[in-house]
């Protein structure tokens, strides 16, 4: 998993109390989220997330931006665009937009009457197979707030832009985090890539009201382990 898509890896939301065999709540129509980027106790970037709806349509915009080392990756914005049907998202576009290479930007449109997802990249285009019930990379971590909390393994099926990839979850325990000084309940997944090499990585998703990503640890390619850090929104926790 190269640092690029890991640190895009991130987004999510929900409202009101689980029980532990419940499903979340709806999404608000709107909301807002903010992520620090950390390496040790050093900010090396931010991510913020802007969620809107208007009825099972969504709109997601995420705004990478990063500092320091990160900041020759370029900031970045990643769209997806959709519906919410049967409690699935089901993306009908996405794009990945980076503001320093302008030329390798990606545009993608999901036709599921045909089973495709075809792409734009320099130029080219890419033809995938839509399998059935395939997120993309901007909101797929939003989907645990709509699947039941009491599984212990989850598998994703994520779109990156040029190919599609199988991310697998493992619940390791139930755990505590202070967030700004709130202890927050979580559970702890440990994720992973199928099929690619040292894609292991940590997600704490919230229990309580919505189920969204408080935190995740990413290790890169280049020996650096980054924590993704939930530092504010206007949904509660």
């Amino acid at each position: 998993m190269t640092i690029k898509l890991k640190l895009f890896s991130i987004l999510f939301a929900s409202l009101i109390t689980l029980s532990i065999n419940a499903l979340a709540d709806d999404f608000p129509k709107q909301f807002t989220m903010q992520y620090d980027l950390l390496q040790s106790a050093a900010k090396v970037g931010e991510i913020k997330v802007d969620y809107k709806q208007e009825k099972n349509n969504y709109l997601l915009n995420v705004e990478i931006k990063g500092q320091g080392i990160l900041s020759l990756m370029g900031n970045r914005n990643l769209v997806s665009q959709g519906k919410i049907i049967n409690q699935f998202f089901l993306p009908s576009k996405f794009e990945h937009r980076n503001n320093k290479r302008p030329k390798k930007n990606i545009e993608a449109t999901f036709f599921y009457d045909e089973n495709l997802i075809i792409s734009n990249y320099k130029g080219r285009k890419i033809e995938k197979e839509l399998i059935s019930g395939t997120l993309d990379l901007a909101i797929y971590l939003f989907q645990f707030n709509l699947i039941e909390s009491k599984k212990e393994i989850y598998r994703f099926e994520v779109f990156q832009g040029k190919k599609v990839r199988t991310y697998e979850y493992k619940k390791i325990k139930d755990d505590f985090i202070d967030l700004n000084k709130k202890i927050v309940g979580t559970e702890l997944y440990e994720g992973k890539i199928i099929g690619r090499e040292k894609s292991n990585h940590q997600v704490w998703i919230s229990k309580n009201n919505y189920r969204i990503p408080v935190k995740l640890t990413i290790p890169t390619d280049i020996g650096l382990i980054i924590n993704q850090v939930l530092v504010s929104t206007n949904l509660p926790l």
